[in-house]
């Protein structure tokens, strides 16, 4: 049974190698047809990389470099903000990717109006994005048991004092609030979600039809807020909010969600 299991482990292992050797491979020769001009070969090859699942910084962004070749802003804009989310640990790739999207920025004819973050709505992108809701999670989780400590400590005589009870609740809340908290950050981060649009020009509407009512126009680079909840019941469409603050139902295909 134990060299069964030993056996298998040596095959997967084996595939696993396989596997990254050849999209090794992949990614030199989409490497070549980049440096040789042959932009929309390599963002193809690049592309199956991808969709294999061998996703890295250098592939994002060469992804993007080979777009702004081929005169594709937005999804561009889309790989370049893709390397500094997915990776910011890396940051040779990060600094790259940031100047790259400033100057993708630039060139767009069209700038989407953007109403400025509230600062609740900042705090909670940096719960997102730093500490995450695990860790949020686990500081109100230790919160609450060094207030368990406290009563257990009086209880058996460790070591008492007077305002024990007020410290006890004092951190018993702290920890009931921080991992509601908690809860909220990882609500808001499954409901929502950053998008690029990538086609030149979208028509954004007051339904999930395209008889409805035309809310709005969205433009090639807008960035745009998914709220997935509100989009489930509706396979073709996301219900999105825009830059300037206005809500609208707009098609899947013509924006990448980061």
């Amino acid at each position: 049974m134990r060299l069964t299991s030993i056996f298998f482990f040596l095959l997967i292992s084996s595939f696993a190698l396989f596997a990254q050797g050849t999209a090794q491979l992949d990614f030199d020769k989409a490497n070549t047809l980049l440096e040789n001009g042959d932009y929309r070969g390599a963002l193809k090859e690049y592309k199956n990389i991808e969709s294999k699942g061998f996703v890295s910084a250098p592939l994002y962004l060469n992804m993007g470099i080979s777009a702004v070749q081929i005169d594709s802003l937005g999804l561009a804009k889309y790989y370049f903000l893709k390397t500094i989310k997915d990776f910011p640990e890396i940051p040779e790739t990060s600094e790259q990717a940031t100047r790259a999207l400033e100057f993708v920025n630039s060139q767009f004819s069209r700038q989407s109006a953007t109403l400025p973050k509230l600062p609740w709505d900042k705090a909670v992108d940096w719960l997102k994005e730093v500490p995450t809701s695990n860790g949020v999670f686990w500081f109100g989780y230790a919160l609450g048991m060094i207030a368990i400590l406290i009563v257990l400590s009086n209880w058996f005589n460790i070591f008492s004092f007077k305002k024990h009870s007020t410290l006890v609740l004092v951190f018993s809340v702290s920890a009931i609030l921080i991992i509601a908290l908690a809860f909220y950050v990882s609500y808001i981060d499954k409901r929502y979600d950053e998008a690029v649009m990538v086609n030149q020009e979208a028509q954004v509407f007051q339904g999930p039809d395209e008889t409805s009512p035309v809310q709005s126009l969205a433009y090639e680079g807008y960035t745009l807020t998914i709220d997935y909840i509100t989009s489930n019941d509706n396979p073709l469409w996301y219900y999105v909010r825009l830059g300037n603050g206005q809500f609208g139902w707009i098609k899947k295909n013509v924006v990448y969600p980061l």
